[in-house]
């Protein structure tokens, strides 16, 4: 997914264990096998942002210029903090012309500044949890790789569900001359139409 800009900088969480039972409802979730069953600040795929936010938020919002290039057939929402105490942002995709403005994917994201390990704990506490409480999951992880972009490295990793759609908790490292974006935290949930389409789009 794509990064952040450094509006989203200089912001903190302090609970990281806070957030995740937050998001996921650990107890009543435990047996979940559909992710549409999942929020990120109350919000879940399959639902309409027009439930969360009016045409003209989404339309000042919306960044017309990360799919440049291509068939535009996703548009991301990048909403930056004013409604979350939580994250420092929340990009959310959406079918470009779906008037309805069903969500395909959500990611929170969440900085740490200048100290990549911060964000390596936090993740680590993250997957243990949710190994604990969703052990249905199939579970992939990845560490420093080479992100598709080329401009820096993340450690990622993604529980699916049956149906492709999936659970992603990642930190990303960019390098030195990647102006313009901050190392970050991302808890996202994807369903696996928009992943194919980002995937063919690289």
């Amino acid at each position: 997914m794509n990064g952040f800009n450094n509006t989203a900088r200089k912001c903190y969480l302090r609970e990281f264990l806070l957030i995740l039972i937050l998001i996921f409802s650990l107890e009543s979730l435990s047996k979940a096998d559909d992710i549409s069953e999942f929020e990120i600040e109350g919000m879940s795929i399959g639902d309409s942002l027009l439930d969360y936010y009016n045409l003209n938020e989404i339309k000042e919002q919306t960044n017309e210029k990360i799919y440049a290039g291509t068939n535009k057939k996703f548009s991301p929402l990048n909403i930056y903090g004013a409604k979350s105490e939580l994250y420092v942002g929340l990009q959310i995709h959406y079918k470009t012309d779906d008037n309805k403005f069903i969500i395909y994917g959500i990611d929170g994201i969440f900085a740490y500044d200048e100290d990549p390990n911060n964000c390596k704990k936090k993740r680590l506490e993250i997957l243990d949890d949710i190994s604990d409480n969703f052990s249905n999951l199939e579970k992939s992880e990845q560490k420093n790789v080479e992100m598709a972009s080329e401009r820096g490295y993340m450690d990622r990793a993604q529980f699916f569900f049956k149906n492709g759609d999936f659970i992603d908790v990642g930190c990303y490292m960019y390098n030195d001359d990647a102006s313009g974006y901050t190392d970050h935290g991302r808890i996202g949930v994807v369903s696996k139409e928009l992943e194919t389409w980002i995937v063919s789009i690289k």
